[in-house]
């Protein structure tokens, strides 16, 4: 009886103390905190991903080195070992200086045979490390022969620390403010994770900030579609040799009114939208509502809180009394399940929605618009799209179109237009190629919000984006972006979550493609 009683205690000590180191690493995180990576720090991870570049290539040469001459010093040396074996190891990332960004390293001290004093005496032994004067929030300076100092704090049985001096000064204010506050609203303690050899937190608001941080404009469109998700995801990492491919679950703010938020009460469902996209097609956001009737009465209401419901049916209503039609009774009922916007490489904007009866709805609109030169017309009046569409359409204020098969097509631009028209009818298409086909087929087809980003194709944006030193570093030996052949996150709508799927793979190599006689890809 005794015997179980203290195994029983000796158990739930062990999943307390994990559940509350877990509590304790968000704690410490400083409130910009956007993207969190967790790894089981044990033999098996090492080995899986010791021939795995994509690290480098995100994180950067050097990031990547100093990680690795922190798991020399405290992981490898059998003297420390102890200390840090067996237990999760976390780093975030956060903006720092202008267009620059550092990381935070968190490590759960391993006490029950150890303390502190013992790491230190160690440190101390082996290598420079020096003390600030203020003994109650002691930072520790280690020294590597670069000239680069690790800064470090212990904090409640974490080790925390950064080669941003200023970072780990945050994070110490952070973890002495008591502020309960998460930066991560993620269940980081599921079974799933738990079981998962790594972990990936992000945050989306804190995201968009982060992007715009390496920006030299302000309030860039590239990064406008976070700005409506306010939600944090917990995702579990699926090996693949060449891709970092990772699925869990997101967790919006179901408080917030946002466009996001619109679609947790669809349905998920297969989207054809990215089989029409031209192959200069640098980046896209698909959408699919399975019941449109609902998703309008939801926007109707979104918008009503933003204020700017009164002013769009009142617009509506003066398209239908000027040219005699009902112009809601007539759109709502043709419009189809799947809508989104793309950018082509050119920078240009076009946005495509899928119709149920394309010869109807060719009529309605030929009444609201003017011919503008072979089967382009031009709205006669401004922000219908947006009225029906949401968020993603209101870059289209008074947009040309074209329709072709059973697609609406809008655009700024008339040219734009025409060659979108001309790829699409000579089969000019991104699905069709060899790079495309293989990145499409680790993603699925069913789910309700569709993000991509075509690496090749978004060079000109990404310098338009990035300020001139994100840049210059950008396009540096120190980082490998040129490798990545593309980015894409899918959001399938759960009840009050959605389930989540993060895909980055690297470009590749001509052998390691399908067979061109399987496939009906093209060359460009």
């Amino acid at each position: 009886m005794i015997g179980i009683i203290a195994v029983t205690w000796l158990y739930f000590k062990k999943l307390n103390a994990s559940t509350l180191s877990s509590e304790q690493i968000f704690k410490v995180l400083p409130a910009d905190a956007s993207i969190v990576f967790e790894y089981k720090n044990e033999a098996y991870f090492y080995d899986i991903f010791k021939d795995f570049t994509l690290f480098s290539d995100v994180l950067g040469k050097e990031n990547l080195s100093h990680l690795s001459a922190l798991k020399q010093v405290f992981v490898d040396d059998q003297n420390t070992e102890g200390i840090f074996n067996q237990s999760d190891i976390f780093f975030s990332v956060h903006p720092t200086k202008a267009s620059e960004a550092a990381l935070l390293v968190v490590a759960p001290l391993n006490l029950e045979s150890h303390n502190s004093e013992e790491l230190l005496v160690v440190l101390k032994k082996k290598y420079q490390l020096r003390q600030n004067p203020d003994a109650k929030n002691a930072i520790y300076q280690l020294a590597f022969s670069n000239k680069t100092y690790f800064n470090f704090f212990i904090h409640n049985n974490l080790l925390v620390g950064s080669f941003d001096e200023n970072l780990t000064k945050k994070s110490l204010a952070q973890a002495n403010s008591n502020n309960d506050k998460a930066t991560f609203n993620a269940d980081f303690n599921t079974q799933r994770n738990k079981n998962s050899v790594a972990n990936l937190y992000v945050n989306f608001v804190n995201l968009r900030n982060f992007a715009n941080h390496f920006s030299s404009r302000k309030n860039p469109y590239e990064t406008y579609f976070l700005k409506s998700i306010d939600a944090t995801a917990s995702l579990n990492i699926n090996y693949q040799k060449n891709a970092l491919m990772f699925s869990g679950i997101t967790s919006p703010n179901l408080n917030a009114k946002t466009y996001f938020n619109l679609f947790l009460n669809q349905k998920p469902g297969a989207t054809t939208l990215a089989k029409h996209l031209p192959y200069d097609a640098a980046n896209y956001a698909l959408y699919y509502v399975s019941d449109y009737g609902s998703f309008k009465n939801d926007l109707q209401n979104l918008l009503a809180s933003r204020k700017e419901d009164k002013d769009l049916k009142a617009q509506i209503q003066r398209i239908s009394t000027n040219h005699a039609i009902n112009l809601d009774k007539e759109v709502t009922a043709i419009w189809g399940k799947e809508f989104g916007v793309f950018q082509l490489a050119s920078g240009d904007n076009i946005g495509i929605v899928k119709s149920t009866n394309m010869n109807r709805l060719s009529f309605v609109l030929s009444t609201i618009s003017t011919e503008a030169g072979g089967d382009i017309r031009h709205f006669d009046d401004s922000f219908m799209m947006y009225n029906y569409f949401g968020d993603p359409f209101k870059q289209f204020r008074r947009p040309y179109y074209t329709t072709i098969e059973n697609h609406l097509v809008v655009a700024n631009s008339s040219n734009a237009l025409r060659r979108f028209v001309e790829n699409y009818r000579a089969q000019k298409l991104l699905g069709l190629t060899d790079k495309n086909i293989d990145f499409q087929q680790y993603l699925s087809n069913q789910g309700n919000i569709f993000y991509f980003i075509h690496n090749s194709n978004s060079k000109a944006i990404i310098r338009s984006f990035l300020s001139k030193s994100s840049y210059k570093s950008f396009r540096s030996d120190n980082f490998k972006w040129n490798e990545i052949y593309g980015l894409a996150i899918q959001f399938s709508a759960d009840k009050d979550r959605f389930f989540t799927n993060f895909y980055m793979n690297e470009t590749p190599d001509t052998e390691e493609l399908l067979p061109k006689i399987d496939s009906a890809a093209l060359a460009y």
